[in-house]
């Protein structure tokens, strides 16, 4: 019996002109986001070619307002309506006296099924918003907590804070829970961060969150009235007051303070005055 053996011979292709191609567009792309990189800034918040970003998380117990913030914030928009959130990014451009500020916004949950994102959202920020419900002092307690846990994460307490009392178009009708002059005193003379009432119902003093969280971050520019709109709503004066003014207790609210507290209060402001080391927002 005869074996026939038949040799199959490997055709090895080659591609001159494939791998070249590949390569090129490779370093294209790579060559794009080194322009990109440049042009930018690291989430670290360093200035960089006139750009400059920073990362703010928006944190605080569930129903406080703190999605509806935001959208006021970037969209102008306010939806009566509870929506729940896990974790959602938001980001806004704005042109502030010549420099490129981006703004990426986390806006988290207030839950706590979710601790290990809280955590991780916490390290990589670069400035917080810690937002409570003026009706709900429980909420306030919240803040107390998320204070802490920052501080212990970040390992440090030189970080960038505002604590917001959202719903404070609630005030007039007796809901309010947590007083006004005493928070105002703790959060600024205490705990050394900014303060600010504010609606998101009514678009009072969402702007002035933002703000004062450059003034607490370091930025200095000079905020208004050279901010002009880029892709998204830039930082508008609320209903009530100047850009740069302090917010301001609704008329009607429950607690009137004694004019000896009065009097205590500003001996407060004016010890913490010449404490704080902010810049001027004109």
């Amino acid at each position: 019996m005869k074996i026939k053996v038949v040799l199959i011979r490997k055709k090895i292709l080659k591609l001159p002109t494939i791998y070249p191609q590949l390569s090129t567009l490779r370093m294209r792309g790579l060559k794009r986001r080194t322009e990109r990189t440049e042009d930018t800034v690291s989430s670290s918040g360093n200035l960089t070619n006139n750009a400059v970003r920073h990362k703010i998380v928006v944190l605080g117990a569930a129903k406080v307002g703190k999605s509806s913030l935001i959208s006021q914030f970037l969209y102008n928009t306010f939806s009566p309506k509870y929506k729940r959130t896990i974790e959602e990014m938001h980001h806004g451009d704005f042109n502030v006296s010549g420099v490129r500020l981006t703004l990426d916004i986390l806006d988290t949950s207030g839950a706590y099924e979710f601790p290990a994102m809280r955590a991780l959202s916490m390290q990589s920020a670069d400035a917080f918003i810690l937002v409570y419900d003026i009706t709900d002092a429980d909420s306030f307690t919240e803040v107390r907590t998320l204070r802490d846990q920052i501080h212990e994460t970040k390992e440090s307490t030189a970080v960038p804070i505002v604590v917001v009392g959202n719903k404070v178009d609630l005030a007039e009708t007796g809901a309010r829970q947590v007083e006004f002059h005493t928070t105002e005193s703790v959060v600024t003379v205490d705990w050394e961060n900014g303060f600010v009432e504010a609606s998101a119902k009514d678009n009072m003093n969402v702007s002035q969150i933002f703000k004062e969280l450059l003034v607490q971050a370091k930025v200095k520019y000079n905020l208004s009235p050279a901010l002009r709109r880029r892709r998204r709503q830039s930082l508008p004066t609320g209903p009530q007051g100047a850009p740069g003014s302090s917010p301001t207790p609704p008329a009607n609210q429950p607690h009137v303070p004694s004019p000896a507290q009065l009097a205590h209060l500003q001996q407060i402001r004016e010890r913490h005055s010449s404490k704080r080391n902010s810049c001027v927002i004109s």
